[in-house]
């Protein structure tokens, strides 16, 4: 079931990797850096500038239709950037950012709309920043989050990007993505690629393609996330491993949870799945945990496993699904236990 669809995906997204190494700012088509913003000693910033002293800065006003690679660059420690609601506004040129933080610690971006970027904040490189209260829309990535450490990104949202909407990539760890809405994105809501031991919780996914999306990530913990309405999946785990995935509600025309291409030793735990048409599926999965999972009305199989090995599905219950669990005869070493998904165990 658009397997093919699945695995164009799959290339597109190993592509964005690529895309995630180009450095907003450079020189360029876009046009040059403004001046920087200390110059004059004052806080206050009113158009697009370099931050590159330690201190708060205040946005006084919105920039709209920037031409210049980076409208504000925060290239030092210890800085406050507030956008006091204001919008940061490009022209969408390839390698642009609205808001760009290359420093190496302590900085925080607040209260901020960035929109028409190919980034709409990045961040790159960072340890102990903090994101919050930033809306990115109509950029190719929303919020970029490149190799960021030991931060805190909260009440954030991401909407009508041409890829992603908030994305974590590369050697980022040890990160609380909190309170996160991604909606409308034309690719992927909240992705995950290569990260590391960070935790997602109370994501709202909505409208997207795939809702939250671990492609190569390990040791996750994502909680509480609500991924309705994602034309292809609301979880998706793309050779991920030892992730958690849990107390979820998930409801998409075709899967809910998805573990993919060599998923292994992930936990799908006490979450629910209503109105897929899969409720959870592996695909080529193998030693993973599918336990205490609600699954209802699914019109194709609560859950179905596809040429993978040695999972353990145990104590899923739910109610009013086409099939209940299916495992193809290419699959072996599957324990399951306890499970009661038939149409005949009423429930809710």
């Amino acid at each position: 079931m658009r397997d093919d669809v699945l695995r164009s995906v799959a290339v597109g997204l190993a592509f964005l990797i690529v895309l995630g190494t180009v450095t907003p700012g450079a020189q360029g088509t876009a046009g040059q850096d403004a001046p920087t913003a200390r110059q004059s000693g004052a806080s206050t910033l009113d158009g697009c500038t370099t931050v590159d002293e330690p201190g708060r800065y205040v946005l006084t006003q919105d920039v709209r239709n920037a031409s210049v690679d980076t409208c504000i660059r925060v290239t030092t420690n210890d800085v406050t950037l507030d956008g006091a609601g204001h919008a940061v506004d490009g022209v969408g040129a390839f390698g642009s950012a609205g808001v760009l933080v290359t420093a190496g610690s302590n900085v925080t971006v607040r209260n901020v709309t960035a929109t028409d970027w190919d980034d709409g904040v990045r961040l790159t490189g960072i340890a102990g920043a903090t994101v919050t209260n930033t809306t990115t829309a109509r950029n190719r990535v929303g919020l970029s989050l490149v190799s960021l450490r030991d931060s805190t990104v909260v009440d954030n949202v991401a909407r009508s990007n041409a890829v992603a909407g908030t994305f974590l990539v590369g050697a980022s760890r040890n990160n609380v993505l909190r309170n996160t809405t991604v909606t409308d994105n034309a690719l992927v809501g909240l992705q995950l690629v290569e990260a590391r031991d960070n935790t997602l919780v109370d994501t709202v996914a909505r409208r997207n393609e795939f809702g939250v999306a671990l492609f190569g990530a390990r040791g996750n913990d994502v909680g509480d996330t609500v991924a309705t309405n994602n034309s292809i999946a609301g979880v998706w785990l793309s050779g991920a491993s030892d992730n958690r995935v849990r107390n979820s509600r998930v409801s998409n025309p075709f899967y809910g949870i998805y573990l993919a291409d060599g998923a292994r030793n992930n936990t799908i735990v006490s979450n629910l799945a209503r109105n897929n048409a899969v409720g959870v599926r592996l695909r080529s999965s193998h030693g993973n945990t599918i336990r205490s999972n609600r699954v209802f009305d699914s019109s194709d199989t609560g859950i179905l496993l596809i040429s993978s090995d040695d999972n353990r599905v145990v104590g899923n219950r739910g109610a009013d699904n086409r099939r209940d669990v299916v495992v193809s005869s290419a699959s072996q070493g599957n324990v399951l236990a306890n499970n009661t998904l038939g149409p005949a165990n009423a429930g809710g």
